[in-house]
């Protein structure tokens, strides 16, 4: 089972359409949207960050207004093992101490 699946989420895609970074970096609040026809929204939080790394896989995409994500893994909390987005155009890893999914449906 995948961590989409752990969260709740079905088969359909997910695509990232912003990404917050605050408070120095020590929060990243990742908004997306479930199933691109319905457009459901939500957002990943993650908060006591203590590192993140990011890397431009496909700079002829950096003025795309979302990115697909192809591959997602929480990791776990307390800073034990990061977080990882895989998209059509970036990878994001976040290596934080508390996550929150916000989601009003």
């Amino acid at each position: 089972m995948d961590d989409f699946s752990l969260l709740g989420f079905g088969d359909f895609t997910s695509l990232i359409t912003k990404i917050d970074i605050n408070f120095w970096g020590t929060q990243v609040a990742i908004n997306c949207v479930y199933d691109p026809d319905v457009q459901l929204p939500y957002q990943f939080v993650f908060s006591k960050c203590r590192k993140i790394e990011w890397t431009l896989l496909f700079p002829e995409g950096a003025n795309d207004i979302e990115a697909d994500i192809i591959d997602f893994q929480l990791g776990k909390k307390s800073h034990k093992q990061p977080a990882f987005f895989h998209t059509d155009i970036f990878d994001l890893i976040i290596l934080y101490g508390s996550f929150e999914l916000k989601k009003n449906w």
